[in-house]
């Protein structure tokens, strides 16, 4: 059962924040040497800063930013699922940089594409949820690229990313063409987002370039085409479709009738979820059949992450993303590939936790382009190139809801009182406020989060709350302006009740 979160709420800690800060382990040296012949694998050729500064001169790699829309790490044959049809994305993987322990600050679409995109965790830029405008003032790697001569473009796979959202901000191109036909969601699917993105990679002539492909296939309605609907379980013959009102069915939520389901349903939906992600994956082939072709290869630097995953019913939540911060939800994949990786050389993967967040200073640094002083991630270049001396940071992230919360309290920031988590590996530390909850977790040996032990380990727990709580102070900015006109369109998401 959670702990009262008052047993953590101890007012003679002092000095217990800087001692975290300043405690951290350096990074093991046999994890320095195989970064070290990574680097040498994957090293890029110096350019002065006299070029770097001149967008007419500099030869900058191009960019690629993959973003795969509720998509859990552990779902991925390259993360260790047996049963998975993921042969492109494992096959990339094989070629790229992988992270294990990646973890999405936000369980929300736009939040966590916004934090991916300004390096910023949500509370630093007024964006708690899905229907917030993102802030113009903030910085994008779209307004930063475009700035040093890329051309850049951006093919949006669901509506609550589109352009009046804000983060069409520096994108020459900012296609939205939503095929509502396929399916009665306002999405498009991946088959049509890949011949977009296609057909403009074709065209690219020698500028550098950044593009942003987002697919949101394995996010709810777990609708397939055939023949994935029955890739994983074709001898299923009950009535889980994986619809929204199927799955909302399953609690009674959003104004759907409850029905009596069993496991045996639920086995069918995580069948149809593996089944859209099986269909992404296909979808992806001709986009990394171009991205390896040689004159993209040599130089063109591509990132695949995930924006949040998914509950399959995990602490009985069914199939959804946005209540709590258990790691079904906060645990993203993220891979990246410099380019001219080595295959051979790659490392079987980078064990230090991350944040969705890094991507933003990571690809910076990589371009020889200065970070705006503000953010919030960090590079990840030198982890990459095992550095010793590599500062283990804390993971965040918030939940987006129950939205009751943020209307009982609407003079803080919106998430306050939602769940909320700090990561520092192995152990995890999750507050519910609203609840008066702590729940504390060791993930290497409980990846389930099953055992909380917040009242067996009360110093662990003690010392995670004074940097959870120093972190929730910093959530000084309000909510971004709300877009009115999209809440049909959240509706037929499933985001509003």
């Amino acid at each position: 059962m959670p702990a009262n979160i008052s047993s953590f709420d101890t007012r003679d800690a002092r000095g217990q924040l800087h001692c975290l800060r300043h405690g951290y382990r350096l990074w093991r040296l046999a994890a320095a040497l195989v970064f070290t012949v990574v680097l040498s694998a994957c090293e890029r050729s110096e350019r002065s800063a006299s070029t770097a500064a001149d967008p007419d001169q500099a030869e900058y790699p191009n960019l690629v930013l993959i973003t795969l829309d509720t998509l859990r790490a552990d779902h991925l044959g390259c993360y260790g699922y047996e049963i998975a049809q993921t042969l492109n994305l494992d096959r990339f993987a094989a070629s790229a940089v992988r992270f294990d322990l990646a973890t999405t600050p936000s369980n929300n679409t736009l939040p966590s594409h916004a934090a991916i995109l300004i390096g910023k965790y949500p509370h630093n830029f007024g964006v708690p949820r899905n229907g917030f405008k993102v802030p113009p003032e903030h910085d994008t790697l779209a307004t930063i690229l475009k700035s040093h001569g890329f051309e850049t473009a951006a093919f949006i796979s669901a509506s609550v990313l589109e352009s009046k959202m804000g983060l069409d901000r520096g994108f020459d191109v900012y296609n939205q063409d939503f095929d509502t036909h396929e399916i009665d969601q306002v999405q498009r699917r991946a088959p049509a987002a890949t011949r977009c993105v296609v057909d403009w990679l074709k065209k690219r002539t020698g500028k550098p370039f950044f593009v942003w492909l987002h697919y949101f296939d394995p996010h709810y309605p777990y609708t397939p085409p055939a023949p994935y609907d029955k890739m994983f379980y074709p001898e299923y013959e009950g009535e889980a479709d994986g619809s929204i009102e199927y799955i909302c069915s399953i609690t009674g939520v959003k104004g759907v009738p409850k029905r009596v389901t069993t496991s045996d349903d639920h086995r069918k939906l995580i069948a149809l979820y593996d089944g859209e992600i099986a269909f992404l994956d296909a979808g992806l082939g001709e986009v990394f059949e171009i991205l390896d072709q040689e004159q993209h290869r040599a130089r063109t630097m591509v990132v695949v992450v995930a924006d949040h995953g998914e509950s399959l019913t995990e602490h009985n939540y069914y199939f959804d993303h946005g209540e709590f911060t258990y790691q079904p939800s906060m645990h993203v994949p993220l891979l990246i590939r410099p380019p001219d990786c080595d295959p051979s050389l790659v490392p079987a993967g980078v064990k230090e936790q991350v944040e969705t967040i890094d991507i933003f200073p990571t690809v910076l640094a990589y371009l020889n382009i200065p970070s705006p002083g503000d953010i919030d991630g960090q590079d990840l270049t030198p982890l990459c190139r095992g550095e010793p001396g590599w500062n283990k940071k804390l993971c965040f992230g918030e939940s987006s809801r129950p939205w009751a919360v943020e209307k009982a309290q609407p003079d803080q920031w919106a998430n306050l009182g939602k769940a909320q988590f700090v990561l520092d590996y192995p152990w995890k530390l999750i507050l519910t406020p609203y609840k008066k909850n702590a729940e504390l977790y060791r993930l290497d040996t409980d990846p389930g989060e099953l055992t909380n032990l917040a009242t067996v380990n009360s110093d662990v727990g003690r010392r995670l709350y004074q940097e959870l709580g120093r972190w929730r102070k910093l959530a000084q900015v309000p909510a971004a302006e709300q877009e009115l006109d999209n809440i049909e369109k959240l509706r037929s998401l499933g985001y509003v009740e």
